[in-house]
């Protein structure tokens, strides 16, 4: 059974289950980090910063520290020889107030200021991040940018629907392909549309009246003069 090699008691009261559980490891593919000035304190000072879902002390001293606000990207990590002197930390929820024996049969998973969880998946010994929110589905586009989607079902206008996304810290988006727009679909069937209706999720966009192929079709849209509109499906 492998012990624990360092659990950090949480420092506020209303924070009681959330630790730092830190374990000979080392970051193996992570595009975004933030440098942090202490080597000392990196697993601690990651446990004090909103933001901060893992640390990374290298074995020369160095800190890194990763965000779940940046663009969403696949964090890798793996377990390592204590020889190596490399340690990572997971901001994780524990249930009760011991200290698990082991963390090889653990779940790591962290919940943000919006109740929304982020969890690693683990294979042996690594564990892995895909960057979206639990629930949230992930796409990766061919301009290199990886978006994560959620649909939110609401009768309400444009401009509440986008100040609810902000409120979660995320914002409306656009869609950049037929699989997101068939994976939308998708998601609107669960809510059982009624035949002949006409349902709509409000996204980030704007119309375009070049783009219209008839004079017909462009008189039957009213256009908008932000970027923000709706993607209909009728049934």
């Amino acid at each position: 059974m492998k012990p624990l090699f360092l659990l950090l008691i949480l420092i506020s009261q209303s924070l009681a289950i959330m630790k730092m559980i830190q374990i000979f490891g080392k970051v193996t593919y992570a595009p975004f980090h933030v440098p942090y000035a202490s080597s000392q304190n990196c697993a601690s000072g990651c446990f004090s910063l909103n933001y901060c879902i893992l640390s990374w002390q290298t074995s020369n001293g160095s800190c890194y520290h990763y965000s779940y606000l940046d663009r969403p990207d696949t964090i890798k990590v793996v377990e390592t020889d204590k020889t190596e002197g490399s340690k990572v930390g997971f901001k994780t929820i524990i249930s009760g107030t011991s200290c698990p024996s082991s963390f090889t049969d653990m779940n790591f998973n962290m919940t943000i200021p919006t109740g929304d969880t982020y969890s690693w998946q683990k294979s042996g010994n690594s564990w892995s991040l895909n960057g979206c929110r639990d629930g949230w589905k992930r796409f990766d586009r061919t301009d290199g940018v990886s978006v994560c989607m959620k649909t939110f079902l609401a009768k309400i206008q444009r401009w509440v629907a986008r100040s609810k996304c902000v409120a979660i810290g995320t914002d409306q988006i656009g869609v950049a392909s037929v699989e997101e727009s068939k994976w939308i679909h998708v998601q609107m069937m669960q809510y059982n549309p009624l035949p002949k209706s006409s349902y709509a999720f409000w996204i980030d966009g704007e119309f375009k009246p070049h783009n219209c192929y008839s004079a017909n079709f462009c008189e039957s849209i009213t256009w908008l003069y932000d970027r923000n509109c709706s993607i209909e499906y009728l049934y």
